[in-house]
């Protein structure tokens, strides 16, 4: 087994292990031995790429009509998508810069869809340019951009999800038109001459009924068969996102599969002839995606009875980049020497003798304004592991906060947690989802680092496998890149040449 400290930087690197891959813990704790052997703790990102080839598994088993489209907004990432891309996924892209980077990998335009209902009019005539035709609407206007610019293109309306089931991102407020106004816009287009060959939904983010689907799906076929009487040839319909990154609290993959399978059977059966496609996004991110930081400062708020003054204890762990021309941010001591010199001061020092602690505040090397930016926009709570088992079994109530000067980067409100020193690590799984990709430079604070792995077994079924169905088999221009993309192994450890 390669060591994770060979390579500090692993952007273009992905580490093949013999299966099994070592444990997220162990990948951690190899990475934090390299940081620390360098004086660094910068937070970083354990990418995990078998995880999304086992989620492509599960979903080719359940799921067998529907061919997933990866909707690319919730993580960019280019190793990731590139490898969602050799194991024969499709991609759901919003724009021009989307797009562009999915061809870049390679991908026929056939496998891209262009699920904005409301694009702009330069990222509109990009997609003509390269063919990218597959693409939704949803309004009279965007119907007439089309036809002046793309009248080629093949068009799915999207309708509103059916307002009897609810979902944590309610996406009707901005999207979909109501499937009565769908029959209108069917007719439009028709005068236009264009070329409408499906319908397309999507139930929201994080749906709390599976149910959603099946009566979305019953409202598409309504929509699907008047555009049939209208004359168009309609054999695609797209069911959209929704699925979750990991089984939920109020059903499971496979309950919601088996719903949508019902759904699909009863109003779209096989001997219909229907191309069925949908746009997972956190499905197939948030579980591939771990999460590591350090505690780089804290304060104990105590009760009043000491004066109302709390302890106020921190350190900067973050040295600088060698550009700044400081060979050693911490002098002539190591910053490892320095926070034993914390630790003990912090050990001589009695609690007890100061009062109850109220509530211990600790500040984490990334933030909301970083790869945590799922707990703004998502609603994420989450969950702090420990790379050791805590000596004490006491715990306090507790915040997480990141390291910027704003006081909504916050991680985590409320928790209860041991007493944590500075300097320690750690770490959060299924962050993959609508975090990254948000991240901002805010503070000027440095972004994570990502660590590719993937167990060797998934890798060769990926990357060697040419002729499995499934895979690249409805794609000559994938493989085509593939056999020149100067891929090669050493030491056990895969380095991929820049696509650049």
């Amino acid at each position: 087994m390669n060591s994770m400290e060979e390579c500090p930087y692993f952007s273009k690197t992905v580490h093949v292990y013999p299966t099994p891959v070592p444990s997220t813990k162990e990948l951690i704790k190899s990475r934090i031995k390299y940081l620390e052997s360098q004086d660094r703790t910068d937070a970083f990102v354990v990418v995990d790429l078998g995880q999304a080839f086992l989620k492509l598994k599960q979903w080719r088993q359940h799921l067998p009509r529907v061919r997933p489209f990866y909707a690319m907004k919730c993580n960019p990432d280019v190793e990731f998508c590139n490898f969602l891309a050799q194991a024969g996924v499709g991609f759901d892209c919003a724009s021009m810069g989307e797009v562009k980077q999915i061809l870049s990998l390679g991908v026929h335009p056939s496998r891209i869809v262009f699920a904005n209902p409301c694009k702009f009019l330069k990222h509109l005539c990009y997609a003509q340019v390269q063919g990218v035709d597959l693409m939704t609407f949803d309004d009279v206007f965007e119907l007439i951009k089309i036809q002046r610019c793309f009248p080629r293109a093949r068009l799915l309306v999207r309708i509103q999800s059916s307002k009897d089931h609810n979902a944590t991102h309610n996406l009707n407020e901005k999207f979909g038109c109501d499937p009565i106004a769908a029959l209108a816009l069917l007719r439009k287009a028709k005068g236009l001459n264009l070329n409408v060959v499906g319908v397309c939904f999507h139930v929201g983010g994080l749906p709390k009924d599976p149910k959603s689907y099946t009566s979305t799906i019953k409202l598409a076929n309504d929509v699907f068969t008047y555009g049939e009487q209208l004359g168009f040839h309609m054999h695609i319909l797209d069911i959209g996102g929704g699925f979750h990154g990991v089984d939920s609290k109020l059903f499971t993959f496979h309950e919601l599969a088996e719903t949508v399978n019902k759904a699909l059977d009863q109003y779209f059966p096989p001997s219909r002839g229907t191309e069925i496609m949908a746009e997972p996004g956190r499905y197939f991110a948030a579980s591939s995606f771990t999460v590591a930081v350090n505690i780089m400062a804290k304060r104990v708020l105590r009760s009043a009875k000491v004066d109302n003054k709390d302890i106020d204890a921190g350190i900067e762990t973050d040295p600088p980049s060698k550009d700044e021309g400081i060979s050693n941010i911490y002098g002539s001591r190591s910053r490892n020497a320095i926070l034993k010199d914390i630790s003990n001061d912090f050990d001589n020092y009695s609690y007890k003798d100061e009062g109850e602690i109220n509530k211990v505040l600790y500040f984490l090397n990334d933030g909301a304004f970083g790869v945590f930016s799922n707990v703004l926009t998502d609603f994420y709570v989450p969950e702090p592991k420990f790379l050791e088992p805590p000596s004490t079994t006491d715990t306090y109530s507790s915040q997480l906060w990141g390291p910027t000067c704003d006081h909504f980067d916050c991680v985590l409100r409320k928790c209860d947690l041991p007493i944590l020193d500075i300097g320690q690590w750690l770490y959060f799984e299924t962050m993959g989802a609508y975090s990254m990709c948000l991240a901002t430079d805010f503070n000027a604070i440095e972004r994570a680092k990502y660590t590719y792995v993937c167990a060797e077994s998934f890798w060769n079924e990926v990357y060697t496998d040419s002729e499995k169905p499934g895979l690249h088999s409805y794609t000559d221009g994938l493989w085509k890149w593939f056999k020149s993309s100067s891929i090669k192994k050493q030491k056990g450890v895969l380095i991929r040449a820049s696509m650049d």
